[in-house]
């Protein structure tokens, strides 16, 4: 809710909150350049904080160009990467947007951006829309976020296509990134590496599942081939009705978004189904000690050797039937026997 009352300040810069905070805690600069300063106040204090979050999904959409750093502020068309990569030949650093541009109209100068910049960076740079109804620089959030929350499905559904957009669900591959020791391949198809792309729009049961579900068209549009899960979800939320996106696969509703969304949540808990069932054929058996009946003692024994050393260790543990120890006992063999042979 913090991050939202500072969205408000950066969106609506003449209301008098704005105008107050501006003049109070960053009059010559922006929000997102302002310092903490001296004894805030609490409400600054969190806002202050909050930046982060916006930082995280907004962008800059050019207007004039002429408040909008190259190299230091997030700008580029991609969700992904939305600045320009470092390093860059040195006069860069110094210039706007608006000095990429023509003077009397408004296009990139091609000549100049291929002539400052990387062959990569400028082949971004290029890419990026200039609309020429936008007049004035403004930050805008990328991605349609509204446009997920707005589908006609279940708040579960939903949830799932937030996560999936923030790269929150723990896929194979997003588990490897954390460290964590597992089978890269898909749990479904078990045939190519497990990321959000595979699961949702490649695998093999997982493209059975569109068709079935009547959203072929929408698997198969050209407008949908995004290179990561999370653009091709915001792609469908701008183009298809939000029913479309939240529709469940039975339903023969309109809301493409809302069926999408139906779709992909039943596609991950298929996953998630399949990936138990197969852990739970290869998880060891656990074997628990078990107290003895009244009246009697349980002795436990262990014996284990170290290959080379040419000795044999034994332990042993006696406990009652409530599982108190009662005595026990180490001892080094200088003999080599068999863990079998030891603990007869």
């Amino acid at each position: 809710m913090v991050a939202k009352q500072a969205w408000n300040i950066v969106q609506n810069p003449n209301s008098l909150v704005a105008k107050l905070m501006k003049a109070i805690y960053f009059p010559h600069s922006s929000l997102f350049e302002a310092q903490l300063g001296y004894n805030p106040s609490f409400a600054w204090h969190s806002m202050w904080h909050a930046r982060h979050i916006l930082s995280l999904g907004c962008r800059w959409r050019i207007g004039s160009g002429d408040n909008i750093r190259v190299m230091h502020d997030p700008w580029l068309r991609e969700s992904a990467n939305r600045w320009v990569p470092s390093p860059q030949p040195t006069g860069v650093y110094q210039l706007s947007v608006r000095d990429l541009l023509h003077e009397n109209f408004k296009a990139w100068n091609i000549a100049k951006v291929r002539n400052l910049f990387s062959r990569d960076a400028a082949k971004r740079i290029l890419e990026t829309p200039l609309v020429s109804s936008v007049r004035s620089d403004k930050h805008h959030v990328a991605g349609n976020w509204n446009g997920i929350w707005k589908a006609q499905a279940p708040h579960k559904a939903r949830h799932l296509l937030w996560r999936l957009c923030r790269g929150c669900l723990p896929t194979r591959c997003r588990l490897l990134e954390r460290r964590v020791e597992c089978n890269p391949n898909c749990p479904v198809c078990d045939v190519e590496t497990e990321d959000e792309l595979h699961i949702f729009f490649r695998c093999a049961v997982a493209r059975d599942s569109w068709c079935a579900a009547g959203l072929s068209s929408v698997l198969h549009n050209v407008v949908y081939q995004q290179s990561n899960a999370m653009d091709r979800i915001f792609a469908v939320c701008s183009n298809e009705s939000s029913d479309t996106v939240g529709r469940v696969a039975i339903n023969e509703s309109s809301d493409t978004v809302g069926r999408v969304a139906m779709l992909l949540w039943s596609i991950w808990h298929n996953r998630i189904d399949k990936s138990n069932s197969v852990s739970g054929t290869t998880e060891a058996v656990l074997v628990r000690w078990e107290k003895p009946a009244l009246g009697w003692v349980k002795c436990n024994v262990d014996v284990a050797f170290l290959s080379g050393s040419g000795r044999t260790s034994v332990g042993v543990c006696v406990r009652d039937n409530s599982g108190q120890f009662m005595a026990g006992m180490t001892q080094w063999q200088q003999t080599v026997i068999s863990p079998v042979e030891g603990e007869a």
